[in-house]
């Protein structure tokens, strides 16, 4: 087994989440450090900041981060609502045609304000590769994306790892686990449908150990898969980050990134005219 990825995907999470976030985002995409953005298109904050983003397109994979949090709750995330979530959906107590409902209307949102599809779709905590949860993207991704060839449909994220993998790369092995468990077989299907997905995943974190992003990064490169993919949370240090509970690690993680000299080794870099059709991982997926 490889070391380290031949090219992998690093991609940014939870876009307009909060402005301290969105900030850093724009910030590390003007500096080349990125491959790609997740954005949560249910918040206040996105239409605002949807223009800033598409003005970056030729530069950034952007793509569509199902939120379930605020749906379900009427605004309010937690882990306690999270957990109650996982539960559900292993029980087959969800009601599939309500979900399939709001990531209809988070598609629309997205494309509304950004005027083209998402090059990838992922969830906020990954809950779209839960059981039932992921039956209900499956059917919105077909019916939406049913006639365009493979190369201008969305990749679907995979957030699940083999044992050997993450047990091999270290860190936040306990959680890994716990979400590749939850999560098992989703590429397999995604595989059968004829939708692309990454193979390898990485990037959990310990986050109430912040500030420790120096001593993670090599880490997430480990025992990579053939399609590998890193997520990473990063926020400015400011006033209106000081709500979230990662705040910390997510400065952290900015301040890393943007202290590099150039883009990570073996970073997939994106280029292409800001208004091509083409899934900015086309390249990626054929190699």
């Amino acid at each position: 087994m490889r070391d380290r990825p031949k090219m992998f995907v690093l991609c940014a999470d939870d876009f307009a989440i909060n402005e301290a976030v969105s900030r850093a985002i724009l910030d590390l995409i003007d500096a080349g450090r990125l491959t790609a953005v997740s954005v949560m298109v249910s918040t206040s904050l996105w239409p605002e900041m949807a223009g800033e983003l598409a003005a970056r397109r030729g530069r950034v994979a952007i793509g569509l981060h199902l939120d379930l949090t605020r749906f379900l709750t009427g605004g309010v995330s937690s882990s306690r609502y999270l957990r109650r979530l996982v539960v559900a959906a292993l029980r087959g107590r969800l009601d599939v045609g309500a979900l399939s409902a709001e990531f209809e209307r988070q598609f629309d949102r997205f494309e509304a304000a950004l005027g083209f599809a998402p090059d990838h779709v992922d969830g906020h905590h990954h809950v779209h590769a839960l059981p039932q949860i992921r039956g209900a993207l499956f059917g919105v991704l077909a019916k939406r994306f049913a006639d365009p060839p493979r190369e201008l449909r969305p990749l679907a994220r995979d957030p699940a790892d083999s044992v050997f993998r993450i047990l091999r790369r270290g860190g936040a092995r306990a959680k890994a686990l716990a979400v590749a468990s939850l999560c098992a077989g989703f590429g397999a299907r995604a595989a059968a449908l004829g939708i692309a997905t990454n193979v390898g995943f990485a990037g959990f974190s310990r986050f109430a150990d912040a500030p420790r992003h120096d001593r993670e990064f090599d880490r997430v490169l480990r025992a990579p898969g053939p399609r590998h993919l890193v997520m990473c949370h990063p926020g400015l240090d400011s006033a209106a980050s000081r709500a979230d509970p990662i705040a910390a690690a997510r400065n952290d993680e900015y301040r890393r990134l943007m202290a590099s000299e150039a883009a990570p080794p073996a970073m997939l870099i994106i280029r292409r005219a800001p208004n091509e059709r083409r899934s900015a991982y086309a390249e990626w997926l054929s190699s």
